[in-house]
């Protein structure tokens, strides 16, 4: 199944009529709502969806005739109301993406302190997906305003989803009845954020990238394509690259590049084919320390993160200014909160074939034409002026629902979202855009199966870049990564005994997944290795080499014997026979030998003649 773009989550906005006797008024503090809403998602992932709501009048003067909830998306169906009086009149409004659902009450309460009860019910897929063998479940947060009083909601899921593997934010009860998990939380959980629930740890997508590389000077050019690359959340394997590249290397972020030899006025399309295993969790939970030189790396300014202009200093003095933050994870959450409460997603800008990156500060001086390039840029360069470092991460994320979840589609950019480094969890994945757009689903404190990295930026805010000319597919097989080490030792098989020898040592990872650091050793049985025995390799991605070189010589000059250079990688020993001899067994020695005394024998005789000469022109006198 190819992915398309299509999950949503309910944006709850209160706008309720207000009404002096016959006139319509719109007043604040005239009413307030309470909500107790459910959420039963059946088997097949539809949800239906209850709101029970109260109507309180905080006057006298006012009685309201209508209510209306928007809700952020288009999937809606079998909408019903009624209150204590019998089945209320709906009225249905679908633009931009969203419902507003109108429901006019059946009878006008007035005076201070009287409540009018109704609920809302519909149904919807855009709650629960089910992605490969996994179920993911979000749901949006607390309407907010001053007149919302109460809040409390409840989800319901089918026993067989099992416990989740992940849940945020904890419920304040979780319980299990009829076959059915509920799990129950309050307002005070859901002012921020929505709840977000994965069942099942892991996800498989298979990808098939293509790459459209052109060289248009007259001087031939070496070039690259990145691959997706393993990160803390993603083991990738690479089935195949079509052409072969001539090496494949890793940059500073952990990027993996295919280098290219274009000729000149040239092009090369180049196909990568593979999968990718996400997971909910860590793989390694102990978390690196990074050096002062990474951490400049990671904090310094650049094209689009411009950390040291004057507006993003401000904007980061406001964002903490009576906040109290002092850790790492922290900080970031409020600039994060900042992020996807200020900046608006314009879709509208993803009509245009070419879409123009503006960077962080522009997108600060023109917040209502922000796609995800701009959350993740404002985020970087916030978070990196504030000291905390921090990556753009490039890629494709799955979505059921383009309004909700958009993906950038441009030239170089299907979805970008940001990870910064916290000296307590390591690199932390974040979303501001799809929790900007799904109005609320925290893409903050929990993260999901559906964002595969294509590449990372961190060095350059500019490269390297992704393609856009991709196919994503879940898979419902899973796969093995396996690196496979292969050794080649080349240089001369027969070795001159007094004279050294140079051998070269080429390893290559023959394998569909990365041969993690891993250490070589040379071992001989009389021959001595004059270099050190054992060398540290590093990461070795698929398709990548390296290459050693490794001096021999022989403990004496006269002896002849045969020997065997043992490499051993990856607990897998390569070796190659090697035959020891004595230098006067040289074929052309005697020759050698004989040439060297009649040199040495015609230097004397020289120098003999000369001696001659100076004597005859001066006898010694008597």
């Amino acid at each position: 199944m190819l992915i398309r773009a299509k999950l949503g989550f309910i944006i709850l906005v209160l706008l309720a009529g207000f009404f002096p006797l016959s006139v319509r008024a719109f007043a604040d503090n005239e009413f307030e709502s309470s909500y107790t809403v459910t959420y039963d998602v059946d088997k097949t992932g539809i949800t239906t969806v209850a709101q029970k709501v109260v109507l309180k009048n905080l006057t006298s003067q006012y009685y309201a005739s209508d209510f209306t909830l928007t809700i952020g998306s288009t999937t809606i169906s079998g909408i019903t109301a009624s209150d204590d009086a019998g089945p209320m009149e709906t009225k249905v409004n679908k633009e931009d993406g969203k419902t507003a659902i109108t429901v006019k009450f059946n009878q006008q309460v007035v005076g201070l302190d009287k409540q009018q009860d109704f609920t809302l019910k519909f149904q919807t897929r855009d709650f629960a997906e089910r992605v490969g063998k996994t179920w993911e479940v979000n749901l949006p947060r607390a309407p907010e305003g001053t007149d919302v009083a109460g809040y409390s909601m409840v989800l319901s899921v089918p026993g067989d989803f099992g416990d989740p593997t992940s849940i945020s934010p904890q419920p304040q009860s979780k319980s299990q009845s009829f076959g059915r998990l509920f799990f129950s939380f309050d307002k005070s959980q859901l002012k921020e954020s929505g709840v977000s629930v994965n069942f099942g740890s892991s996800q498989i997508f298979d990808f098939n990238l293509k790459y459209h590389l052109s060289n248009d000077q007259i001087f031939p050019e070496r070039t690259f394509v990145a691959l997706p690359p393993d990160t803390n959340f993603q083991d990738v394997a690479i089935n195949r690259i079509q052409p072969q590249p001539l090496n494949v290397t890793i940059d500073g972020d952990g990027n993996y590049l295919a280098w290219y030899e274009l000729p000149r006025r040239s092009n090369l399309d180049v196909t990568i084919v593979g999968s990718a295993k996400l997971y909910i969790n860590p793989k390694n939970t102990s978390v690196p320390v990074l050096s002062s030189q990474e951490i400049g790396q990671w904090t310094k300014n650049d094209q689009y993160w411009q950390k040291n202009d004057p507006l993003i200093k401000n904007t980061l003095a406001d964002i903490f200014n009576g906040k109290t933050a002092t850790t790492t994870t922290q900080k970031a959450e409020l600039i994060y909160r900042y992020i996807v409460n200020t900046l608006s997603y314009d879709t509208g800008r993803l009509s245009g074939n070419n879409i123009e990156r503006l960077g962080a500060v522009t997108a600060l001086h023109n917040p209502h034409l922000a796609i995800c390039m701009e959350f993740t840029d404002v985020f970087i360069a916030l978070a990196r002026a504030e000291g905390i470092p921090a990556r753009e991460l490039d890629g494709f994320a799955y979505s059921q629902n383009n309004d909700l979840r958009p993906l950038g589609l441009s030239h170089d950019l299907l979805h970008a979202w940001p990870e910064y480094f916290d000296e307590e969890k390591g690199w932390v994945m974040v979303d501001p855009t799809w929790e900007n757009t799904t109005g609320g689903v925290d893409y903050f404190n929990k993260f999901d199966l559906n964002h595969v990295v294509f590449t990372v930026r961190g060095l350059s805010s500019e490269s390297p870049y992704s393609t856009s000319d991709v196919s994503v597919m879940v898979s419902p097989n899973d796969f093995i990564g396996k690196p496979s080490p292969d050794v080649q030792i080349s240089g001369q098989d027969t070795i001159w005994s007094g004279f050294p020898a140079a051998l070269t040592v080429k390893i290559t990872n023959q394998g569909n997944s990365v041969q993690q650091p891993t250490t070589l050793t040379a071992a001989t049985n009389r021959l001595i290795i004059l270099d050190n025995k054992s060398i540290a390799l590093p990461a070795i991605p698929p398709y990548g080499f390296v290459i050693y070189d490794l001096n021999l010589r022989t403990p004496d000059i006269w002896r002849s014997f045969l020997d065997t250079l043992k490499i051993t990688v990856g607990g897998q020993t390569f070796n190659k026979n090697l035959h020891v001899k004595p230098i006067f067994l040289f074929k052309p020695f005697p020759y050698v030998f004989l040439g060297l005394v009649g040199l040495v024998f015609l230097g004397y005789l020289a120098v003999l003649l000369i001696h001659l000469l100076r004597v005859n022109r001066h006898p010694a006198k008597k």
